[in-house]
């Protein structure tokens, strides 16, 4: 409550010799800030060495004293009462160390939700906290290892991979434009014309979603009156529909397309009228299908 405030609650526990799990009503996820707070104020706590007590009192008497009962529990006319000095004092049946310190070592390894309006915080404590540092250090290590760095250098060696794999993709994208760029002005020499019309159909096997759309936007935007229809083959059949804007305007939908020509393959699709996509897993009919796309453009010029 120190931390998080008045509003917080406990709502559950778990306690073991080298772990625990507290429950407890807040709002929302806490900030690694007042995570760190909140160990610290724990540590302290704990090297405190208080002495811990515990009194068994008539319930109300226990009231009086400020005793802090969790929310929900029913009580019987006694009760157990474990005071460790003016850090706690709140009713509670389970055992307990006679002193703070002899806790030791303490570490928060988790912060959850676990319903609407509870968190939860997990912890290890004395020879927990030592396995825990003991395998964070091994990761440490192995990390270093793989990354060809010592551990000190760990994070300047991360940040610096990191870079390089950014401007590595960078590069890969330019490449892929510049091969797009051409693809796309063969995909153009080859088209036939429909009524004044540019209609292209070509079938791939290599590439990938995001490569299949940026083919049809160049194709779209380096003509206006292009139709083209672009199927990527492999486990199944991926259609890019696209129409310029003088093919759009004459009626011919890249939508239209994909929802005529996907079901030919067992699939379905739609888009909007300049660019649409679609997909199907009858892969014998995908000639079938691309070769639908000349007649649908001559019935709408």
């Amino acid at each position: 409550m120190k931390v998080l405030g008045d509003h917080c609650h406990q709502a559950g526990s778990l306690v073991e010799p080298d772990r625990l799990r507290f429950d407890f009503t807040h709002y929302e996820a806490i900030s690694r800030e007042d995570l760190k707070k909140i160990e610290d104020e724990t540590i302290r706590a704990i090297l405190s060495g208080t002495a811990v007590e515990t009194l068994v009192l008539p319930l109300e008497e226990a009231k009086k004293l400020g005793a802090t009962a969790l929310f929900g529990e029913k009580y019987g006319d006694t009760v157990r009462v474990v005071q460790m000095g003016d850090l706690s004092l709140e009713f509670c049946g389970g055992t307990h160390l006679d002193n703070t310190a002899k806790a030791g070592l303490f570490h928060i390894v988790s912060e959850s939700s676990i319903a609407s309006g509870v968190r939860r915080i997990e912890a290890v404590t004395g020879p927990g906290v030592l396995a825990l540092l003991a395998k964070d250090d091994e990761t440490i290590v192995k990390a270093a290892e793989a990354m060809k760095a010592n551990p000190a250098e760990l994070v300047r060696k991360a940040e610096q991979t990191v870079a390089e794999l950014k401007e590595a993709r960078r590069v890969i994208e330019q490449y892929k434009a510049k091969e797009s760029a051409g693809g796309a002005d063969e995909l153009l020499k080859k088209a036939e014309d429909v009524g004044g019309l540019h209609v292209t159909v070509q079938k791939l096997t290599q590439g990938d979603a995001n490569s299949l759309r940026q083919l049809g936007d160049m194709l779209r935007d380096k003509d206006p009156a292009v139709v083209a229809v672009l199927a990527l083959v492999g486990e199944k059949v991926t259609f890019q529909a696209v129409c310029g804007k003088e093919a759009v305007a004459r009626g011919v939908k890249a939508g239209d397309i994909i929802k005529t020509i996907a079901p030919i393959c067992g699939g379905r699709g739609g888009g909007k009228p300049d660019s649409a996509m679609g997909g199907g897993s009858d892969l014998e009919k995908v000639d079938q299908a691309l070769a639908q796309v000349k007649a649908l453009v001559a019935a709408k010029v």
